[in-house]
């Protein structure tokens, strides 16, 4: 049987810290959502006496849209990569009930600090074994058992390329392709993603990675990324809502501001959950855009996915947005 969505990307352990030390954020503020270990082990340290372990959680932004998809009641699997420690065996047990059993395994498991300061974060990625998978380790069958495939980004160039082979192997009609860039790939440029861009059916970015891919704002910049070959832009922007485009229809949905932020982290990642889900159960792309916009602002009054919605919560979203 046909999963819903698989998803493909990175996977990480998140340790998520709250921090109040404003000069501790600035002195990691670089830019680069990656550290060398030496860094990061030096972070560690010095969080254990300046910031304070909210949670730890499984991670990935691919792992967080099928985990929520998962939650909803939707049928899901994934496609990544793990080390054979005990980070490894937390996240395969934090991304349950989803569909592992194809997720391979290499020494070291993805880790992953954020930095929690007055509703802001700052993520910071040691992705190990997520830079090792290749082409040759996926199950090309299996990837194409799915109504969605949701590819989100690697740091490595070698699962970067493994991405883009096998959306260029994969047969037409196989499935429906669900891109979500985020900062990482958009820094390479639109060149580089057009192999992905152009099979995609629907694309998740936001406001900076529009400029980023573009040089435009987050309307036109997600009008001439329709014209490349996506069906569906949704351009996630944060406090501001989310805008979403079609050839023929454009919406700009609000953000609720009596929401009470506690973690931001992977928002985004439940808002693409809450829009894959709309279309899955057919809805127009206008109320798919709602229901991500809802489900992304409840899961932000939690830390990591303590708040993500469940199919209770969904079907209540649901009969909210039709009345």
């Amino acid at each position: 049987m046909k999963k819903d969505v698989i998803g493909f990307g990175a996977l990480n352990l998140d340790l998520i810290y709250k921090v109040e030390d404003e000069e501790l954020i600035k002195q990691f503020q670089t830019g680069e959502s990656f550290i060398s270990e030496e860094r990061f082990n030096r972070l560690k340290k010095i969080l254990a006496e300046r910031g304070k372990l909210e949670i730890k959680s499984g991670g990935g932004s691919a792992a967080n849209t099928v985990y929520a998809l998962a939650r909803m009641g939707f049928q899901t699997g994934y496609i990544g990569k793990l080390g054979k420690d005990e980070e490894g065996e937390f996240l395969l047990q934090s991304l349950n009930p989803v569909d592992t059993s194809r997720v391979v395994f290499g020494e070291r498991s993805g880790t992953c600090i954020i930095l929690v300061h007055r509703g802001d974060r700052l993520i910071l990625v040691l992705p190990n074994s997520n830079n090792t998978l290749t082409y040759d380790e996926i199950d090309l069958h299996y990837a194409q058992e799915t109504k969605f495939l949701h590819l989100t980004s690697f740091v490595g160039d070698l699962p970067f390329e493994a991405q883009k082979k096998l959306v260029k192997e994969m047969p037409s009609g196989a499935y429906r392709l669900s891109f979500d860039p985020g900062r990482c790939y958009a820094k390479k440029g639109l060149k580089s993603l057009l192999p992905i861009i152009e099979k995609s059916y629907i694309m998740f970015v936001n406001e900076d990675e529009v400029k980023l891919l573009t040089g435009k704002d987050y309307k036109e910049g997600s009008h001439e990324l329709l014209t490349y070959g996506p069906k569906i832009i949704a351009c996630k922007r944060a406090k501001k809502g989310s805008y979403v485009a079609t050839k023929d229809e454009e919406y700009l949905i609000p953000a609720d501001e009596t929401v009470k932020v506690v973690d931001p982290t992977g928002a985004g990642d439940v808002y693409a959950a809450g829009f894959l889900a709309g279309l899955l159960l057919d809805l127009s792309v206008g109320k798919c855009a709602s229901l991500a916009n809802t489900l992304a602002e409840i899961s932000i009054t939690g830390y990591g996915r303590e708040k993500y919605p469940n199919k209770a919560i969904l079907e209540e979203t649901i009969t909210a947005i039709k009345a």
